[in-house]
Order: structure tokens, then sequence, then C-alpha cells
């Protein structure tokens, strides 16, 4: 496994902080680490009654497979951090994404921390607690900001550089699965083609449960994360995107598959209710491309250690990419059908 950047400590954090004024010169402050997953050093700074979550991101993740990839994408991130705020605050959708407080040049962000309440949503999904109510909440979001982005030349121009999306997915999910599975090479590469050649919408690139944190302490509000492969491009990428995490808990847990698949459903009509497009087709091209790849590419689904979980999730992709599928329908049932057989 790929060892991380040692250079960026905990220390390192807030010594940043300080030096750029988010913690005061007098303040208290601790630190902890959240992990970041593969792709960033991430820490929680905290003094009184205030914190900041600071990100630096590695410029190879931390995965068995080498996987490099450029830190200026963390840039990227805060400026769609921004388009979404801006996105969000006319749209009446009841969300919120964190704000930048800090972004430098030596490619380290600190943005606003989520309420300390709030709840992965990965997590809850993974327990079997499985809340339709958020799966339309981030449809809407989605749906939200793919409307109001799509006729924009402002974020069309900021987000039209590919790079972090074609090192962060397309290389590892989309062209690593490829070679991985030749039997559906060409139906992967013409997929890769379509996903890149399409230009549509400000794409999150990375929409995903566990990039949801849930707020409950109030009226249940979704936290929307990790902008860091966010650009211009085809707005299926999202919606295959959260789907696929939604199927495949559907198959992973499959005596609780009926509630995932509502979720899917919701999440599914709540988006296309939002948009002037239909992209159905495309969505489930590019969703059993994704599921292979969690099985199959540089970044595996952590979860799924079954190998019969992970033979009924190829078989539901692998139909799909040979005409078994179509439609979102029927995508739905092989995956009812692989679910009720373990």
């Amino acid at each position: 496994m790929t060892d991380q950047d040692p250079d960026f400590t905990a220390d390192a954090a807030v010594e940043h902080c300080r030096r750029h004024g988010v913690v005061p010169p007098d303040a208290d402050a601790t630190v902890r680490s959240l992990g970041g997953g593969v792709s960033n050093h991430v820490y929680q700074v905290t003094w009184d009654d205030d914190c900041v979550v600071v990100k630096r991101p590695l410029p190879n993740l931390a995965v068995e497979d080498d996987w490099p990839a450029d830190v200026d994408r963390v840039h990227n991130e805060a400026a769609a951090i921004r388009t979404y705020e801006s996105v969000l605050a006319d749209s009446g959708v009841r969300a919120r994404v964190p704000g930048v407080v800090s972004e430098t040049d030596d490619h380290v962000v600190a943005i606003e921390c989520a309420p300390a309440d709030a709840t992965m949503w990965k997590a809850e999904l993974l327990d079997g607690r499985v809340d339709a109510g958020v799966a339309t909440a981030v449809g809407d979001v989605l749906g939200a900001v793919h409307a109001a982005t799509a006729d924009d030349p402002e974020v069309r121009e900021t987000f039209a550089e590919k790079r972090p999306f074609d090192q962060l997915r397309v290389d590892p999910y989309h062209r690593a699965t490829a070679r991985r599975n030749p039997d559906v090479a060409d139906a992967i590469r013409e997929e890769i083609d379509r996903v890149l050649g399409t230009e549509r919408t400000l794409v999150h690139g990375d929409y995903s449960p566990k990039n949801v944190l849930v707020d409950r302490s109030g009226a249940t509000t979704p936290w929307i994360l990790d902008f860091e492969v966010a650009h211009w491009g085809d707005p299926a990428f999202d919606t295959a995107f959260m789907l696929n995490h939604l199927y495949i808990k559907s198959v992973y847990n499959h005596g609780n598959h009926a509630a995932y698949a509502d979720a899917a459903d919701r999440f599914w009509n709540a988006y296309d209710a939002a948009v002037d497009w239909d992209i159905e087709r495309e969505t489930v091209r590019e969703l059993a491309v994704l599921m292979l790849a969690r099985v199959d590419g540089k970044s595996p689904v952590e979860y799924v250690e079954r190998e019969a979980v992970a033979d009924a999730l190829r078989r539901v992709a692998k139909r799909t990419l040979r005409g078994d599928a179509g439609r979102l329908d029927g995508f739905a049932a092989l995956a009812r059908e692989e679910a009720l057989a373990l």
C-alpha cells in the first residue's frame, strides 16, 4: 500500500490554521484525524466553540495499485463548494454544503464543520437504516444543481478541466476494470468515450452516500461533501454513481433489498423531476460500468468481502453491458434476481 506523505501531520494542520488566521493566535486548539479515505490528509481542528476541517490532497492515493493524482484538485473542490452554495441558496432545496474558510497556494483548504451530531448516510445504510426521505432529498439537490448550471457559461469555463476526473475516476474505475474484464472491455471503452465526450453541466464526480451527512437536529438536512473531481461533463455519471451505491447495498444486504431499491427509485424520481432531459439509458450504462468497477477496479467496495456477493454484482453489471437491461426497471430486476438468490 502507498505510504501517505508524512509532512502534513496533525500538528502541521494546526500550525497552518494559525499561520493563515483561521485559528486565533491565543486559542487552545485541538486536532484529530478524520481519515480522509484514500485521497487526502483530513483533520478536524477545534477551538473554543468553532472548528474547521482541513484537507490536503495526497499526490499518490493510498491503495494497493499505483494511483497518482495532481494535488491542485483541492482548488477545484473549493470552487465547486462555492458553486453549490450559490445554487442551493437560490433553489429552495433544503441542503447545505460546508463553506470554504481558507484556501492557500500550498494546496490546503479549510472548510466549515458540519454539525457534530450529523451522521454519515453510508453508515446508516450499511446498518440497514434506509431513510427514503434522504434519498429524495439528495435527488432534489443533484437535480437542482445540474439544472441550474447547465446553461451557465461561467461554470462551464471554471470546470472545463477534466484531468482530476480522468485521474480519480475514469482511469482507476473504467480503464482498470476494462483491463481486468476483457469479455466486456469493448463496452466499457465505448462508455469511456461517451462519458468523456459529454459536456452538459457541473458534475460532482463523487456523489455517494459517504459524502452525505444527515443533520436531524431539526428538519432533516443533508450536507453534501467532497467535490475534488467536480468538472463540466456528463450528468449521468452522478446519477449512476449514487444509484450504484444503493444497488450494491441492496445485493450486499439482500435481506433488506426492497428498501434500498425503493430508495434508488425515490432518488431517481426526484432527480428526474428537476431536469428537462432524459438520461435514463445513459445512467444505466454507466451504472453497469461503475458496479463492475467497485468489484474489479482500483478502489473496490471495502465491505463486499463475500465472493458470492462480488460475483452477483459482476453478473448484474455484465448482463447490463451485454444488453439485458436498458432502463432502470430492467436493471432493478437484475439486481433483485441476484439478491433473492443469495
